[in-house]
């Protein structure tokens, strides 16, 4: 069965005012309204509340207003490092709102309950709202031409759902100016998987202020798969014996505390929020030596992520999707369960998150927070040459997690916290491919060569389209203060004197944003270092942090004049860097739902600023290209993908060479219990 959050995801029940129809999300789960305690703190419920009483005294919202966001509006970076426990802040709320066809951006001042500005924006489009995943359905059921079409298949709109995909922008004559959502068909079935059911060759374009059905595709008719895409355990089968359990135990219970939205863990310090944007947001890192909190980053965000197919036919070229920009990455999160997304002694939190009226609601258990040792050493050495003497520490981590469920895709983001000063961010991808219908029922039928140039077969009539992943994170790092530099280290090969070759490193500090645009190359291998070029370091070297990207490299391959390539020209380099700025925080922009491309990281970083010794903000865009396989029907299994975060010349020394020995409580020679 699908879960209260998923049903309202596709569009089958829908958020209205602070009641999920059908679902237990209800006004009185909300979480209890606790004083604010840090500057970054989301929105209370009580703020969200106070919001629309402030906008609607002013005359500005009616019953008809929607809003695609409402979130704190943060307060300067220098009230916030300066800011001490206890201290009062103003608190102010931004909100992105929908007014008929208008747009509009409001900034609430929540201390004096007082409107800051109300300011129409014209030529965007909002991202989707929860409620207008139904209403394209709706304007179908009453299209003549749509149902016959449909019939003409054998079906009734009371057997399908047409999923309400965002379209993009191509420069279509007849799409300007409208808010447009396209919409392929499915057939629902008695599993979850109507993924797996697609109506090829049948769909439609629906303008959402009008509710005009203003195109429709009716094309070649594609048999409906039959096959069995059921994934739970009734429709699996009994097919291995279960292991033995395998946990986590941990009977002295958590080593980390959590005092409102502040986490603090072994030498770590952080504050967390969910936003409806952009999910988990972790803030105010810091990391703790010899008793001095010493700062690593401001802020780390999921910026944006960019998710385009590769089938240029049919209805499958728009699949083109900003899935953070265009629905909200954690606005799409969904519960948590223990045991299974997170281990049994995790602690889950909910979220307080803004409805489609703006209303708060609680997303409960969408974040936990969980220890682990997987076995691996954080380090150790044995002499085998003198002493034969063994010394080796555990390698403990604290991981910080939310899943959100985008459409067919199930995406997990971790922030891990690590005893050697490393900071992990990881995606994991799982769900469903997207699946296009096909006349082949194996690779020997004659069409199956034509049906496949854009994907794999992977069941009877099913091609899973070949597709990319790429996500831009946003980190605002502050490595031993606010102002840094970015040293660009590559490694060259060297001839040297007699019968040796090698390689030296050769570092030059980026002036300018331009500098700062760089690619991971292979073949040209070098090391991007966030440095204080004003803070001492050990033995003379200036402290920072590496980005090292590990398994997290592709490179979009779109062409630049392609309007999707346009939208998330974020991908056109790896790294970024750009001098602080409170309103760049989306790399496509804070509209990317049908936008021309022309705002953005690559718009903002076109100005070349300098960005030596300043406040900087890196823009890493992590992703895979996803070649489909069998295996990954009819759901696939999790990919991680990682980059990370590591300690540069900024300890004197290995920060884990103090990890005990034993474990808290546990005797000497019990550590391996």
């Amino acid at each position: 069965m699908l879960s209260c959050f998923q049903k309202s995801q596709l569009g089958i029940v829908v958020l209205l005012s602070t009641v999920v129809i059908g679902c237990e999300v209800r006004a009185n789960s909300l979480q209890s309204a606790a004083p604010v305690e840090h500057p970054l703190d989301p929105l209370t419920a009580d703020e969200y509340t106070k919001t629309l009483e402030v906008l609607r005294e002013a005359g500005h919202i009616d019953d008809a207003t929607r809003f695609a966001n409402v979130e704190l509006r943060e307060p300067t970076k220098s009230r916030v490092t300066s800011w001490s426990e206890g201290e009062d802040v103003n608190r102010t709320s931004f909100s992105v709102i929908k007014q008929g066809p208008q747009t509009f951006e409001a900034v609430v001042d929540l201390s004096d309950g007082k409107v800051s500005s109300w300011t129409e924006i014209e030529g965007v489009q909002p991202s989707v709202l929860l409620e207008e995943f139904t209403k394209p359905g709706e304007a179908l059921a009453l299209n003549a031409e749509f149902t016959a079409a449909l019939a003409t298949r054998g079906f009734t709109m009371d057997e399908v759902f047409c999923v309400p995909h965002s379209l993009g922008n191509y420069g279509i004559p007849g799409h300007e100016g409208k808010r447009l959502i396209k919409l392929p068909c499915f057939v629902l079935g008695e599993d979850a998987n109507f993924w797996s059911r697609p109506i090829e060759g049948l769909g439609a374009v629906v303008d959402l202020n009008s509710g005009e059905v203003i195109e429709i595709y009716d094309g070649a008719i594609i048999p409906v798969p039959d096959v069995v895409g059921g994934y739970d355990e009734a429709s699996v089968g009994a097919t291995r014996a279960a292991l033995d359990p395998v946990l986590i135990h941990q009977p002295n219970g958590a080593n980390f505390t959590i005092r409102g939205h502040v986490i603090e863990w072994d030498n770590w310090t952080f504050h967390y929020r969910m936003d409806k944007r952009s999910g988990l947001v972790v803030s105010d890192v810091s990391y703790r030596e010899h008793d001095v909190e010493r700062p690593v980053m401001y802020q780390g965000s999921l910026s944006e992520i960019f998710v385009p197919y590769m089938d240029p036919t049919g209805l499958w070229f728009s699949r083109t999707f900003m899935d953070s920009g265009e629905y909200g990455f954690g606005g799409m999160a969904t519960p948590l369960v223990r045991g299974y997304d997170c281990p049994e002694t995790s602690v889950t939190l909910g979220a307080v998150l803004p409805d489609d009226m703006g209303n708060p609601y609680t997303a409960e258990d969408v974040i936990c927070v969980f220890e682990r040792n997987i076995g691996d050493p954080a380090w150790r050495h044995l002499d085998n040459v003198i002493t034969q003497t063994y010394e080796g520490r555990r390698s403990v981590e604290l991981v910080t997690r939310m899943i959100a469920t985008v459409g067919n895709y199930d995406y997990y983001l971790d922030w891990v916290f690590s005893q050697d000063g490393r900071i992990i961010a990881r995606i994991g991808a799982t769900g469903m491919d997207g699946l296009k219908g096909v006349l082949a029922q194996s690779m020997d039928d004659p069409t199956a060569a034509d049906e496949t140039a854009y994907g794999t077969l992977v069941a009877p009539g099913l091609v899973a389209t070949n597709h990319d992943h790429f996500f831009s994170f946003r980190l605002d790092l502050d490595v031993a203060g606010t102002n840094n530099s970015l040293s660009v280290d590559r490694i060259v090969p060297t001839e040297f004197e007699g019968p040796r070759s090698g390689w030296i490193v050769e570092s030059e500090v980026a002036a300018t944003e331009g500098d700062a645009q760089l690619d991971y190359n292979a073949a040209s291998p070098a090391v991007w270092r966030v440095i204080n070029p004003d803070a001492d370091g050990p033995f003379g070297n200036k402290p920072g942090y590496v980005l090292r990207p590990g398994n997290s490299i592709a490179y979009s391959l779109l062409s630049k004049d392609d309007m999707a390539q346009k939208r998330g020209g974020f991908t056109n380099h790896h790294l970024w860097v750009t001098p602080h700025d409170p309103d760049e925080f989306y790399a496509a922009g804070l509209y990317p739902n049908q936008s021309d491309g022309t705002g953005g990281l690559p718009a903002w970083a076109s100005a070349d600023r300098p960005i030596e010794n300043t406040d900087i903000v890196v823009w890493y865009t992590a992703g895979f290209h996803h070649v489909p396989r069998t295996e990954d029907f009819p759901v696939m299994p999790t990919a991680f993908h990682q980059f990370e975060l590591m300690p540069f010349n900024f300890f004197d020394g290995n920060p884990a060479l103090d990890i005990p020995t034993n474990w808290r409580g546990v005797t000497a020679g019990g550590g391996g219990n």
